[in-house]
């Protein structure tokens, strides 16, 4: 059965991943209602309405057409199993390198999330105005860049890969996007 996915919308943008065109989907279905939230239209139950193989038709489509990432906004903070989540990052990262906006504060729940689906970014935090977004030198937001690297136990042993967080939330906040 494929997973189904409650898209909002989805399109072009050049400012939310550092030198990349991506093509995004906003996940509808947020649970966290937000004071100040930059998308209220994501808030609230969304029907699931995408299937996994027309997400992963759209973003071949767009990578035919220039885009070299893909974006998931809204991708933690919504009623979608975590495996479903692993799911859509893994499929997805086959096509294009994929960044999870996740609007959760648990940082730890969304490295793992983003490193099992094999994510190459990572923005997690969820908006505070207060503290304002990625641009201001307050913000509680962090956007990460993932490397894996092979892992070796204490002896030497192979054990597999690591995901290794490199925080680029300085780039935001300098207008070198």
């Amino acid at each position: 059965m494929s997973i189904l996915v409650p898209i909002a919308s989805t399109g072009i943008t050049f400012s939310e991943i550092p030198d990349h065109t991506a093509y995004y989907f906003e996940i509808g279905s947020c649970t966290k209602f937000c004071p100040c939230c930059h998308s209220p239209h994501l808030r609230g139950y969304m029907t699931p309405n995408t299937p996994l193989i027309a997400m992963e038709t759209k973003a071949e489509n767009a990578a035919e057409q220039g885009a070299d990432a893909i974006l998931l906004m809204g991708g933690t903070t919504n009623r979608l199993h975590e495996s479903d989540i692993i799911q859509i990052l893994r499929c997805l990262s086959v096509i294009l390198p994929v960044c999870l906006y996740s609007g959760s504060d648990d940082a730890e729940r969304d490295r793992d999330l983003a490193s099992q689906g094999n994510a190459t970014w990572l923005k997690t935090g969820s908006y505070k105005a207060e503290l304002g977004g990625l641009t201001s030198p307050t913000t509680n937001q962090r956007f990460y860049h993932i490397d894996y690297r092979y892992a070796k136990d204490h002896s030497g042993v192979y054990t597999g890969t690591e995901a290794v967080f490199t925080d680029l939330t300085h780039l935001f906040q300098k207008g070198d996007t």
